[in-house]
């Protein structure tokens, strides 16, 4: 069985051994904490340890701060494909002290706050400024200083926008409502005239209304001094200096970025350390001792073991194997050759503690199903060989997985092209001879014969999951039920595959193997009919119970056609390459640059059309994994095992 068999764990110890218990089980990374069994008061240091907390998380909050603002100013170094795959701070222990030792937060923090704050400031002045000097530039006409338009004691002064279309109308209403007013056109711009309107404060119950009416929006020029020219002028001049006081800033900030890694280390020891802290909530606790329990590998008890001594010896560990009904997490335990495969299975999810891991017997499945539906062998050895390059330079984890299995898809893909004389598209009638002995078929010219190879596939997936849950069934008791529920359809499916090939297909088969599948698929038929609702109490039931079920035929008929995608996208890969290598061809006989247009359209061409069907591929064949196949056996449900371990996210300290 791939899942791991677990073991639940208790270690009980003196508090004094609290924090070493902590950290030896983070490094070690082999125990998933849960909540203790048995229920314990709340201690006395309850309300100190949550204060912690909190200030361990203001502290992370702060860090992550420093962070962001560092980030865009880090000093752009050249990348190797080590650096680019492992970008990771790699530090020395000695280091790692120094570092945590000698960092003020506060004095980072206070410094980049204020640097922040400036440089905010000044682009929100500089904006200001431009906007101001942008509306001077309507009034030019004024030959007077900016400042000195304001009310005086018996006349108010006002200076407005307009749309041009009203400004006649907006004069003669002034005029007939008042002669204690005057308006003059200062400048045009677009649909918008700019007018000075002056009158006798007297007047101006009369004026104001008729200048809202017409959406007059009165000029802010508080800030500006001198003639319009002159003071839009020093505006500019102003904001270019405070251009220059930015540019000081972001090289402030450059010059602190170039610490960027001692934040980075110093953010992942504080996320470790409240990581410790988090854990211990689950921990019961009494005034003098404390208690751990949590689900092992059966595995890696030993070694626990053993770490866990070496602290005090006096500590008290129990073990016992899972009960029934308790919530065990899951963890897959597969060969180096199957496990890429366990990223196809958790993209639906984990099996039940109790239940098979399905990732190996998907996996034979997904890797033909990926070969043929990308079916070309120049695609297949190009994307073995760059999926293998990447691995080779990623560390250990889910990207490295996916490249491992990309390059075994690459490898099938690779087979099933040169078996079906695909190469980048080319006919294979004009291939070399070594190439086209090797060749079985040819989709493009013998669809059904591909067909028939996919809809076979595909029946011996469905009965491989009928079969699977039928053992499930039989270990777990329910004999009945694996022979009837499962076996009974396996033979059904056994007589129909010739009837279906025979009258739907319209294959040739012997009358002989006809005349009995014909019979056993009526037979078989029958006891369906007569037990597939058999838990039924009501007799009527049963019967009709049992018709229905018999229905389910249509459904694995619907199962076995969707395999008809692997032939479909098969031919799709085959055809896109020869319409690339068409295109490639005309494009050639373009006048000089015809040459660099054809290699232009090959390379393009044909990595997109790789790129794109292995994304198909990956996708459609995850798909019948998971309707098709899982769907006859596959329960599911299980919770991820997640160990107590080191989980660093920007550095890594050498051992």
């Amino acid at each position: 069985m791939a899942v791991s068999p677990m073991r639940k764990i208790q270690i009980l110890a003196h508090k004094g051994a609290k924090d070493e218990m902590v950290s030896t089980l983070r490094e070690g990374g082999a125990l998933h904490i849960t909540e203790p069994s048995i229920e314990f008061e709340q201690g006395p240091d309850e309300e100190a340890r949550r204060e912690s907390e909190r200030d361990l998380q203001a502290r992370l909050g702060k860090l992550e701060h420093l962070r962001n603002f560092l980030k865009p100013y880090i000093p752009k170094e050249k990348k190797t494909l080590d650096t680019m795959f492992n970008p990771r701070v790699v530090v020395e222990p000695a280091e790692l002290a120094a570092i945590l030792e000698g960092f003020d937060l506060d004095g980072w923090y206070e410094q980049i706050i204020e640097l922040e704050g400036a440089m905010r400031g000044a682009e929100a002045e500089i904006g200001r400024k431009q906007s101001l000097a942008a509306e001077l530039t309507h009034w030019a006409g004024i030959e007077a200083g900016v400042e000195k338009l304001t009310d005086t004691r018996l006349v108010s002064i006002a200076l407005v926008t307009v749309e041009s279309s009203s400004v006649a109308d907006l004069t003669s209403e002034l005029a007939l409502a008042t002669t204690e007013s005057d308006l003059v056109e200062v400048s045009k711009a677009g649909s918008s005239t700019y007018l000075a309107v002056f009158s006798l404060k007297s007047a101006e119950s009369s004026v104001a209304p008729i200048l809202k009416r017409h959406n007059a929006r009165r000029a802010n020029l508080a800030g500006a001094t001198g003639t319009p020219e002159v003071a839009a002028a020093a505006l500019l001049e102003e904001a270019e200096g405070l251009r220059a006081r930015i540019k000081e800033l972001k090289e402030q900030a450059t010059e602190l970025a170039r610490e960027h890694r001692t934040v980075l280390i110093v953010l992942d020891e504080g996320a470790e350390t409240l990581a410790k802290k988090i854990a211990e909530e689950r921990f019961g606790a009494t005034r003098e001792t404390f208690l751990v329990e949590g689900w092992v590998r059966g595995r890696d008890e030993e070694a626990v073991r053993a770490s866990i001594a070496e602290i005090a010896p006096e500590v008290e560990v129990s073990s016992r194997d899972p009960e029934k009904g308790e919530n065990v997490p899951v963890d897959l335990h597969n060969p180096s050759a199957i496990n890429p495969f366990e990223f196809v299975t958790t993209l639906y999810g984990r099996p039940a503690y109790s239940e098979r891991d399905p990732t190996p017997l998907l996996a034979p499945f997904f890797i033909v199903f990926f070969g043929l539906c990308v079916s070309d062998g120049g695609y297949g050895i190009t994307l073995a060989a760059v999926s293998f390059f990447l691995m080779t330079k990623m560390q250990p984890g889910g990207g490295r997985q996916l490249m491992k299995l990309l390059t075994m898809g690459g490898i099938s893909t690779a087979v099933v092209g040169a078996v079906t004389g695909g190469w980048f598209g080319i006919d294979p009638s004009i291939m070399p001879g070594w190439l086209r002995s090797v060749i079985v078929m040819n989709p493009l010219q013998e669809p059904m014969k591909m067909l028939n190879v996919v809809f076979i596939l595909g029946i011996i997936q469905i009965v491989t999951g009928l079969l699977i849950k039928m053992v499930a069934n039989i270990r777990e008791g329910r004999w009945l039920d694996g022979i009837l529920d499962q076996l009974l359809w396996v033979f059904f499916l056994a007589f129909l595959v010739p009837l279906g090939y025979s009258f739907i297909l319209g294959g040739s088969v012997p009358a002989g193997v006809t005349a009995i599948a014909g019979k056993g698929s009526m037979v078989t038929a029958a006891i369906v009919v007569l037990t597939g609702a058999r838990k039924n109490p009501n007799p009527v039931m049963k019967i009709l119970g049992g018709v229905l079920k018999l229905y389910d035929v249509v459904g694995y008929f619907g199962d076995v056609l969707s395999y008809a995608r692997l032939l479909a996208l098969g031919l799709a890969t085959g055809a896109i390459g020869m319409a690339i290598n068409g295109v490639a061809q005309m494009a050639g006989d373009i006048p000089i640059v015809g040459p660099i247009a054809v290699v232009l359209v090959l390379i393009g061409g044909h990595l997109f059309n790789l790129a794109v069907n292995c994304l198909g591929a990956f996708v459609h064949s995850a798909r019948l994994q998971y309707l098709e196949f899982f769907s006859k056996f596959f329960t599911g449900g299980g919770s991820a095992f997640q160990p107590f371990r080191v989980e660093k996210r920007y550095s890594v300290t050498r051992r």
